[in-house]
């Protein structure tokens, strides 16, 4: 179940939003007078360079343009489109009375926990930076690049598989990697004519669409792995669109031939990797376990608890979460459960003062890929893109709440293991 943005306004928001003309509308059904207790913010880490090895390999026609930042790691770019992330909820948390409007947070109101990679902390570290600028707030994190279960729960030993049974599990949902494959033609193709491998001229035609698709048991037998279409045009599609958003020139970006239209309806091409590796039953919660843990145990925490908790974690993780809650999302510029490069799933805590139930909304927010590339200041009139995501399992019949008992009874339902 999914709704568009509508949250209900301190009475020093609406004015605001009245302010600079812009007035969200309010969900009738929820109850009236939640007051905003706490938000528990699961972020991906910003713009980054792309992997060695994310985009098909030899099927580029011509060379692949190239980055002055490391492989992985946060760019510039990347790093000031956080800051006015983090500038953008200070304004609105504040609004609403969670944050001070100015100054500091008081010790204790904001905590911050990342994977351990260059890209989640230096994410991490821009978030705050405008948030709450030189106040010092630590960046908590494992040792760099020692494997942080949250986030990297098969890598760092924290879970286990048996790939048979998971291989099984994900054919069977699924209907097999070419199965899976079959609906994006046209989107494979329009891959092979960026790469500059198919179209007028064009002496031997690449054929994505007809490479070796399974989804079988790792040679080292210990996971799953995915070949054909999917696995040669999902990291390709990512590099397209970070060089988008990264503001690379039109020239550059696709070698001209990726225009955003184009790179949005790849987008898709990229989110059925999750499709494998993170949304089936079978995988979601394992992938999600220990981070799904720790954020319902931070959204269930009794006072005193930071109004403001936030996670910095990668695209995987944001899959595998929502898939547990059995919500789907799609960001304007973006395919249809593509994680957004820097966008976050925020649950917000919201207490009736008169009968003291919470409830907990979920929702997706993320700056475009036009808010991105061109470095679009945010505020109450020019937000991110925002949208309600609601776990019907657990909805308040008609709105876009759940009690908090019932989405703690959910995720603790979907993170038991099959």
């Amino acid at each position: 179940m999914q709704r568009r943005f509508s949250r209900p306004l301190a009475p020093l928001a609406l004015a605001l939003a009245c302010w600079f003309g812009w007035a969200p509308a309010q969900a009738a059904v929820d109850p009236p007078g939640l007051r905003l207790e706490r938000v528990v913010i699961l972020q991906r880490h910003g713009i980054r360079a792309p992997l060695d090895g994310e985009a098909a390999v030899g099927l580029a026609r011509q060379p692949w343009p190239k980055w002055t930042t490391s492989a992985s790691y946060l760019t510039p770019h990347g790093r000031e489109g956080m800051r006015l992330f983090g500038a953008y909820d200070r304004q609105f948390y504040a609004a609403l009375g969670l944050l001070p409007a100015t100054g500091c947070p008081a010790a204790g109101q904001v905590a911050v926990w990342t994977n351990s990679v260059e890209r989640t902390i230096a994410t991490g570290a821009a978030v705050i930076d405008g948030l709450a600028p030189g106040c010092g707030i630590k960046i908590d994190h494992l040792p760099l690049d020692q494997r942080d279960p949250l986030f990297d729960p098969f890598e760092s030993g924290q879970v286990t598989m048996d790939p048979v049974a998971g291989a099984a599990s994900v054919n069977a949902e699924t209907g097999g990697a070419a199965k899976l494959a079959a609906p994006y033609g046209a989107q494979i193709r329009t891959v092979e004519t960026i790469l500059g491998c198919r179209g007028p001229g064009v002496a031997k035609p690449c054929d994505i669409a007809k490479d070796p698709a399974a989804i079988r048991v790792s040679a080292d037998g210990r996971g799953v792995d995915l070949t054909g279409a999917i696995n040669t045009t999902s990291g390709t599609a990512q590099v397209f669109l970070l060089e988008y958003v990264e503001g690379l020139p039109m020239r550059e970006v696709g070698w001209g031939r990726a225009s955003l239209p184009r790179i949005t309806a790849i987008s898709r091409l990229h989110a059925l990797l999750f499709d494998v590796y993170a949304r089936p039953s079978y995988m979601a919660p394992r992938v999600a376990g220990p981070l799904g843990r720790r954020l319902l145990a931070t959204i269930e925490a009794p006072a005193p608890a930071p109004a403001l908790s936030l996670f910095v974690g990668h695209d995987n993780n944001i899959a595998a979460v929502t898939a547990l809650l059995g919500v789907h999302f799609q960001i304007k510029g973006y395919g249809y459960d593509d994680p957004p490069v820097g966008g976050a799933l925020v649950f917000e805590v919201l207490r009736d003062p008169a009968s003291g139930q919470a409830y907990v909304r979920t929702l997706y927010q993320a700056q475009t890929p036009d808010q991105l590339r061109h470095l679009t200041p945010l505020d109450l009139k020019h937000p991110p893109a925002t949208q309600v995501l609601t776990p019907a399992a657990c909805a308040v019949k008609g709105g876009d709440l759940c009690r908090l008992e019932d989405f703690s009874a959910l995720m603790n339902q979907r993170l038991a293991l099959p």
